[in-house]
């Protein structure tokens, strides 16, 4: 579908594979568009493991009565076919979110995270790089508090683990904002005893959170809150989301699996390193000089291309 809509989207759909991941990227993408245009938005939930022509048909249904989405959005290889199929079906731009598995041309727009494209790849009229995972957080954040925040991975496809050496740096770089109250908290991939056995430096404002005891809004409310956050390398969509909640952000190297180099999720984080975004240990993290949200900026964008004399006036 080709023509624009100059009454800016109504409804916003979005295909769910069921893995978290990929949901929160559409759905972010999906709220910040809902946050500039009033638009509703609804999530699709197929089964994975359903054939492909269910999963086709959950995708593109329409309840007597409902309305139309004008986009749909998905990320996941298991949604291409059926976001390709509803956007035909509904006459709705279709927008997927990573590298798809179909070619190019079966959306409208792909949102390709740098570090997935082939070197010195550029936007085009249909691709747009973006800077790593797009996320839910939004663009409006509470004044940040005097507290600091550590997040810890576990072992990956990517990603090994040594326990000894990460133990340290945490220390470190707690001691090295005395002036902050820190939470330290796990996540289901840590080993462990790693948590239960981490020494904090003496005289630390600092508190450890098990994975287990946090609630579903618990890490969303603590990093609007925090002013620095550290995550571990292996953890790349939480430095993503450490970045666009505003948070000087930090980041704990952590071996390559296999004596690799990391794969594509430390690429991704080397790039924000780079780009001055984020700091490697043992380097202090400043707030970046410009606002990191992927998903704002790609929202604009859309808006931009596809109802832009909705938007002008």
């Amino acid at each position: 579908m080709n023509a624009t809509n100059n009454s800016g989207p109504r409804r916003i759909r979005v295909l769910s594979d069921g893995r978290p991941g990929h949901e929160n990227q559409s759905v972010g993408l999906a709220l910040a568009l809902a946050r500039r245009t009033g638009a509703a938005h609804e999530v699709v939930k197929m089964d994975p493991r359903a054939p492909v022509w269910r999963r086709m048909r959950q995708a593109a249904a329409i309840a007597s009565g409902d309305e139309r989405p004008d986009i749909v959005i998905s990320a996941g290889h298991r949604t291409h076919l059926p976001l390709w199929w509803a956007a035909r079906r509904l006459a709705a731009r279709s927008v997927v979110i990573m590298k798809p598995s179909l070619p190019a041309a079966c959306f409208d727009l792909v949102l390709m995270p740098r570090h997935d494209a082939p070197d010195g790849a550029a936007d085009t009229a249909r691709r747009v790089l973006t800077r790593g995972a797009l996320n839910r957080v939004s663009e409006a954040l509470p004044e940040k508090e005097a507290r600091g925040l550590v997040l810890i991975g576990g072992p990956s496809k990517h990603h090994g683990w040594d326990a000894a050496a990460l133990g340290p740096m945490i220390a470190q770089a707690v001691a090295m904002r005395p002036d902050l109250e820190w939470t330290v908290a796990d996540s289901r991939r840590t080993p462990e005893v790693f948590l239960r056995s981490l020494a904090l430096p003496a005289g630390a404002r600092a508190g450890k959170v098990p994975h287990q005891e946090t609630g579903p809004g618990w890490l969303a409310g603590e990093l609007a809150r925090a002013a620095v956050v550290w995550v571990t390398e292996d953890s790349v969509s939480m430095v993503h989301e450490a970045l666009t909640a505003g948070a000087a952000t930090g980041v704990l190297p952590v071996p390559a699996a296999d004596g690799g180099d990391g794969g594509r999720p430390a690429r991704a984080v080397r790039g924000l390193i780079a780009a001055g975004l984020a700091a490697e240990f043992p380097r202090a993290p400043d707030v970046p000089a410009e606002r990191f949200h992927e998903a704002g900026r790609c929202a604009d964008l859309i808006l931009a291309r596809w109802f832009a004399s909705a938007f002008s006036r």
